[in-house]
């Protein structure tokens, strides 16, 4: 692996711990709207 993607893995890593926080502070009606809108996306699949 070069540096680049070892930065990049980095990056990706620190944006999914900073989602996951705010995710977790979401009240129902609001995952629930994140999820429609994740699936409408197509970036979770049924």
């Amino acid at each position: 692996m070069n540096r680049f993607d070892q930065s990049d893995e980095r990056r990706q890593d620190e944006l999914i711990r900073v989602i996951e926080n705010s995710v977790e502070h979401l009240s129902l009606p609001e995952l629930e709207a994140l999820y429609y809108d994740m699936i409408s996306k197509g970036y979770i699949q049924m």
